[in-house]
């Protein structure tokens, strides 16, 4: 996968590990898949920070990245 796809990944990973978290406390359990996903998160937004040569992207590019990404899949059916 290229560096955008994975970057994108973590970006919206991250707010669903919140709803998580929100939910297990509304419900008195433990956060178990908020804490997952939650690394997972971290673990691709830090993987691209690390192995692209330009850095890190701005939070300007995600419309742009989202929109492209979601023309690769409509390109692919």
């Amino acid at each position: 996968m290229d560096h955008a796809t994975l970057f994108m990944m973590g970006v919206y990973l991250g707010p669903l590990a919140l709803v998580s978290f929100v939910s297990a406390w509304a419900d008195g359990r433990r956060p178990v898949i908020g804490v997952v996903l939650a690394l997972v998160s971290t673990g691709l937004i830090g993987f691209v920070a690390y192995d692209r040569p330009e850095g890190l992207y701005a939070f300007s590019d995600i419309p742009e990245m989202t929109a492209g990404m979601i023309a690769r899949l409509i390109a692919a059916f």
